[in-house]
């Protein structure tokens, strides 16, 4: 403009009047520019402070949701403007932060789901003493609404030492060492109620870089009602099975008494040379003699499984060669084989196999194995084995193998146990008190033998009594030993 006017100063050198005009013009044209210069400028300004403006309010609207009504897009600039990368990057950064927002939210819910649903109370008190978060169950003890119990002062609902908690003069809360263990009992004091027992666990929690404690308390007040109400149930089941092992055992002299008198007179009848009796005659008495002694060996069982349940079983063990005895009663079945397809067999060793065994005991524990192979067996054999330890030299097991009807496997587990047998349909075929296996194990377990079984069902079974190695029974190796409910009450010299 200046190299302007000097160039129109000199053309119009020569008339004053034109140059007057000119640079009139000229200082007009420039006034306007300038003008011109500020409203664009002041323009510009204002749209920058706009967008500037909007892009503070959309920083400063990080963390609102994505579909607040008053939202608005942050795009405010031309696709090429320089501020188009920091909206941008505002825009991805609310969206990240909504996500992140969304996601915690979620998350807490579900851990407020969670632990409204644990039965004990969990709160959460901060170093000044006051609730700062329970669930429903810390309200319900509480007795209070989960709204009034948030900010409640702990110390003004309960005695907090009985939480293992102090709190100083200042309202401070300090957890003892004895509250710092994972879980201790201890007996809650509410204010305004009765005091009860609860396990407690206390955990720190960094709340915002103060000190606060999580606590969970554990009301076993129904727990102690219910061991309790077992306690006494347990006492009174015992009282009743003593007052029935009593019953079972007068009962059982009172019935003994009466079947030897039926055994031994009917034996003395049928015995005796002087007395005329027909052959019908003995053979009717012979069936009552026998009916007698199965009756008689029934009540017997009863009796010995009633000193057993009461451990008042005596048993005097000994060193015993179990061979004889295998043969012995082996030979007291031969008459119930007579006539039917069937072998009676053993294996014996051909040196004494000694066990520290009572052999009452064992001659009843294998007259019942053998007795339920004889049974259980229509056609085939029953074989009794004896096997030795090699290296003691003693015997360590007597086996009663038979070729009978089996044991099903989901019925071997409870063969054992008082009154059960194979089935209805075995029970309804073949009779029987179901009390023998349970007696004979028993008696194992009282002379420290176990007894086992192994069976196919439809191939047979094979029944395991196996002794008790002489470290095993106190004494054993020295002298007999004298057992009342599988307990050492006295030693004898043999």
């Amino acid at each position: 403009m200046t190299l302007g006017a000097r160039t129109l100063g000199t053309h119009l050198a020569g008339d004053p009047g034109a140059s007057r005009v000119a640079w009139l013009t000229l200082a007009g044209v420039a006034a306007a520019a300038g003008f011109a210069g500020l409203a664009t400028g002041a323009v510009l300004e204002a749209l920058a402070a706009r967008r500037v403006t909007r892009l503070r309010d959309a920083v400063s609207r990080l963390g609102d949701p994505l579909d607040d009504p008053g939202d608005q897009p942050v795009a405010i600039s031309p696709p090429d403007h320089v501020l188009v990368p920091l909206e941008r990057a505002v825009t991805a950064a609310r969206q990240r932060v909504h996500r992140t927002i969304t996601q915690l939210a979620a998350e807490s819910a579900r851990t407020r789901a969670l632990i409204d649903t644990v039965f004990g109370a969990v709160f959460a008190v901060d170093g000044g003493g006051r609730v700062i978060s329970a669930n429903a169950a810390a309200a319900r003890m509480f007795g209070r609404t989960h709204e009034a119990l948030v900010g409640s002062v702990l110390s003004d609902m309960l005695a907090p030492e009985s939480l293992h908690m102090t709190v100083d003069t200042w309202g401070t809360v300090r957890v003892s060492e004895a509250g710092l263990a994972p879980r201790f009992t201890t007996s809650v004091r509410l204010f305004g109620r009765p005091a009860f027992h609860a396990e407690v666990a206390i955990a720190p929690l960094a709340l915002e870089g103060q000190r606060a404690w999580a606590v969970y308390v554990h009301d076993l007040t129904h727990e102690r009602m219910a061991a309790a109400a077992l306690d006494d149930a347990r006492r009174a089941a015992d009282v009743a099975n003593r007052a029935k092992a009593l019953f079972l055992s007068r009962m059982g002299h009172e019935l003994r008494s009466p079947l030897n008198s039926i055994v031994s007179l009917t034996r003395l009848v049928t015995r005796s040379r002087a007395s005329q009796l027909s052959e019908r005659d003995r053979g009717q008495l012979d069936r009552v003699e026998g009916a007698s002694g199965q009756l008689l060996a029934l009540v017997t069982d009863i009796l010995d499984l009633t000193h057993i349940e009461s451990g008042g079983l005596e048993l005097m063990l000994a060193d015993t060669d179990v061979a004889p005895i295998v043969t012995d009663v082996l030979a007291g079945f031969g008459d119930s084989v007579s006539g039917r397809p069937m072998l009676l067999e053993s294996e014996l060793p051909g040196v004494p196999a000694i066990a520290m065994v009572d052999a009452a005991r064992l001659r009843q524990v294998l007259t019942h194995l053998i007795g339920n192979a004889v049974k259980f067996t229509a056609r085939g054999s029953v074989l009794v084995s004896v096997r030795l330890n090699h290296e003691t030299g003693r015997a360590s097991a007597i086996l009663v193998r038979d070729t009978g009807i089996g044991i099903a496997l989901d019925r071997q587990s409870r063969i054992f146990e008082k009154f059960e047998q194979g089935d209805e349909e075995t029970h309804a075929r073949y009779g029987g008190t179901g009390l023998g296996l349970a007696l004979s194990r028993g008696i194992a377990q009282q002379m420290r033998c176990t007894l086992s079984v192994e069976s196919v069902q439809g191939s047979g079974s094979t029944f395991t009594l196996t002794f008790a190695t002489a470290g095993a029974v106190p004494g054993a190796a020295l002298a007999p030993v004298a057992l009342r409910g599988g307990t050492p009450v006295a030693s004898a010299a043999t």
